[in-house]
C-alpha cells in the first residue's frame, strides 16, 4: 500500500462524509468508510488509519522537540553533536542545536543570534518551548556569539549570565552558523577579527591553567579590558592593543 500523508483533521472530514450518506440511508458505517476511503485514493478504511498513524510518526519524529530529546540523550552519555535543521521541523526557520561532552548543551536561533541553554553543568534545563503541529513558540533566554575559540552568551537565565565558555565543538559550530548567516556579517568576522571576550571569571580561571597569571588578569578585567583569542592578548579601553 502507498503512503498517503493523513492528517487527523483530513480522517475526521472522511468520517463525516461517511455519516453524512449514512444519514440519506446509504448502507452500514463499515461498509460507508470503505467507500469514502477509496473515492479519496485509499485502498480502503484500514489504509487510511495506516496512513494517520505513520504521518503522526513522521512528525513526531521530525518535531524539534524529539531533538531536543535527542541532543539531551548525546550530552548525558558525553557525547559531542552538532546538529542543524530546518523545513523538515514543524517550522521552516533553521535551528542548530548541539552537546559540547561538558555537561552543556544549546538550541540557537542563527538568523538572531538568540540561544536557549537545554543543559547546564549536567542538568536539564527548562526553556519556554511549545511545539505544536500548527504553531512553535520559543521563548529565548538571551543571545550568543562565537568569538574566537569562546561561545559568549548573555542571557537572562540564573545560573549563566553574561559569560565566555570554552571547551566547545566551535570549529564545528562556525561551520553550521557562516552559512546562516548575513553576507557582511561573515566577512566582518573573518577578517574583522572581532573576537574579543569579557574577562569573566570562568574565562579567568581558563587562562589561569594555560599559564596567565590570575591577578594580572582580574586588574585588567577591573579596567574593561577584552581578551582576544586571534592575538592571544589583553586589549585595553584606552590603547585597543595587547598589552600582555
Amino acid at each position: 500500500m502507498r503512503f498517503i500523508h493523513t492528517t487527523t483533521a483530513k480522517v475526521e472530514s472522511l468520517k463525516k462524509q461517511a455519516k453524512r450518506i449514512q444519514r440519506n440511508g446509504g448502507g452500514k458505517h463499515a461498509d460507508l468508510l470503505n467507500r469514502v476511503a477509496r473515492t479519496a485514493g485509499y485502498e480502503h478504511w484500514h489504509h487510511v488509519t495506516l496512513c494517520q498513524r505513520e504521518t503522526e510518526g513522521v512528525r513526531e519524529d521530525r518535531s524539534l522537540r524529539s531533538t531536543i530529546e535527542k541532543i539531551l540523550n548525546l550530552e548525558e552519555r558525553g557525547e559531542v553533536a552538532i546538529v542543524g535543521t530546518g523545513s523538515e521541523t514543524s517550522t521552516t526557520q533553521p535551528f542548530l542545536l548541539f552537546s559540547t561532552g561538558l555537561g552543556d548543551a544549546w538550541l540557537l536561533d542563527p538568523i538572531g543570534h538568540k540561544a536557549c541553554c537545554l543543559m547546564w553543568r549536567g542538568e536539564r534545563q527548562s526553556p519556554t518551548i511549545r511545539d505544536e503541529p500548527e504553531r512553535l513558540e520559543i521563548l529565548w533566554e538571551g543571545h550568543y556569539e562565537l568569538r574566537g575559540a569562546f561561545f559568549e552568551v548573555d542571557l537572562d537565565h540564573p545560573l549563566i549570565g553574561h559569560r565566555a565558555i570554552g571547551g566547545y565543538p566551535i570549529d564545528g559550530l562556525r561551520e553550521f552558523l557562516l552559512p546562516a548567516q548575513p553576507a557582511e556579517e561573515s566577512i566582518g568576522q573573518v577578517f574583522g577579527q572581532d573576537d574579543a571576550v569579557p574577562l569573566t571569571p570562568d574565562l579567568i580561571r581558563q587562562l589561569e591553567h594555560e599559564g596567565w597569571q590570575a591577578e594580572q588578569l582580574t586588574a585588567a578585567a577591573r579596567q574593561g579590558a577584552l581578551y582576544s583569542p586571534t592575538r592571544n592578548g589583553i586589549l585595553f579601553p584606552s590603547m585597543q592593543e595587547p598589552k600582555f
